[in-house]
């Protein structure tokens, strides 16, 4: 099974661990063994970003950053609340790229608690590059870091963010079952749904 789970990660120590994965700082297995010492433990167990750190996998500028993702998406769980989490991580690794900059990235972020006030979502990405902060390319190559594909359903025409793409594995639409491709052009980093890990992939 994959770690951390797709959706399960609301309490603060799955969170913890799922956005140190996503802000590339450790890696699956690194995560998976520091659980598995947490669960080892007799009660008050360590916190998790305190064994990452005994360990050797997260610094402190780190861990700092890490909690401070958490703090910003504890409270923000609603009906967009996963691409909350998964923007407030891209925005973080936009600046560290050098892409654009933090005011920028949180002016996109403002527009986009705007929109949804008025029941419209739209993904960071997108803002982006509609603000002309960024190009096409450069969301796409921050998706990569994430891990994270652009995929196209030949089928209903869907565009799928596959979170944890896997090149091993197929991917299905969610809602007519084709079998999702790479699209030929990618004229926006524009995404109607996601898929998480290995959720909805076959071997």
């Amino acid at each position: 099974m994959d770690w951390p789970p797709a959706n399960k990660h609301r309490t603060p120590e799955l969170l913890f661990g799922r956005i140190a994965l996503e802000l590339g700082f450790i890696t699956r297995e690194q995560l998976a063994e520091c659980v598995t010492i947490q669960n080892s433990m007799l009660p008050p167990r360590k916190r998790i970003g305190e064994i990452m750190m005994e360990c050797g996998y997260l610094s402190a500028e780190q861990l700092a950053e890490v909690l401070q993702v958490q703090q910003q998406n504890m409270s923000a769980y609603g009906r967009y609340g996963e691409a909350r989490l998964q923007d407030s991580v891209m925005g973080r690794i936009i600046v560290r790229m050098g892409y654009a900059t933090e005011e920028q990235v949180n002016e996109a972020l403002r527009i986009q608690a705007l929109r949804e006030e008025r029941g419209v979502f739209c993904r960071l990405g997108e803002i982006m590059v509609e603000k002309e902060f960024m190009t096409v390319q450069q969301v796409i190559a921050v998706l990569k870091q994430q891990r994270k594909e652009l995929m196209l359903c030949p089928g209903c025409g869907k565009r799928y963010n596959v979170a944890g793409y896997d090149s091993r594995r197929r991917y299905r639409c969610k809602y007519c079952g084709e079998e999702l491709v790479f699209p030929a052009e990618l004229e926006s980093p524009q995404a109607d749904t996601t898929i998480f890990y290995s959720e909805d992939a076959e071997q």
